[in-house]
């Protein structure tokens, strides 16, 4: 158990003192070159002037780009809400023809059963209709008129 713990502090200990460093060297034909090894002892060591430069540990660096990510969520968001509505609204004039045609049905259907009438089945034959079953008819299709045609 102990010797868990001493390995365990001994790792976080090599861990939080390894740090890479970096090195600018210029070869024979004058190119600059950059490696995190020394290849030369004349390759100057350029680490603490590379830190500050590509290191931010600033807070508000991190809220604005937080602040920005919720701004683009937030017009995400409302892109989706104006393309659900704009659907919605072509939907509109689909949905009102639907009910027109179904109210003018309806209507032609509670003309055609008001009345005497003589109901007749696919083959052309008289069908016996009571009059409590056709006044049933009328109520619903009322009801259909009421939905459909208001």
């Amino acid at each position: 158990m102990n010797v868990r713990k001493l390995l365990t502090l001994s790792l976080l200990a090599v861990a939080l003192n390894t740090e890479a460093e970096i090195y600018r060297w210029v070869d024979k034909d004058g190119k600059v070159h950059f490696t995190d090894r020394k290849p030369a002892p004349e390759a100057e060591n350029i680490t603490k002037e590379v830190k500050p430069q590509n290191i931010d540990t600033s807070s508000n660096e991190l809220n604005k780009i937080a602040a920005m990510r919720a701004q683009e969520e937030a017009e995400k968001q409302a892109r989706r809400e104006q393309q659900a509505q704009r659907e919605q609204q072509a939907r509109k004039p689909q949905m009102s023809e639907q009910r027109k045609a179904e109210c003018s049905r309806a209507n032609k259907r509670l003309k055609d059963i008001s009345g005497y009438v003589v109901f007749t089945n696919e083959q052309g034959r008289s069908v016996t209709v009571t009059e409590k079953e056709r006044q049933q008819m009328v109520t619903k299709l009322k009801e259909v008129i009421k939905a459909n045609c208001s």
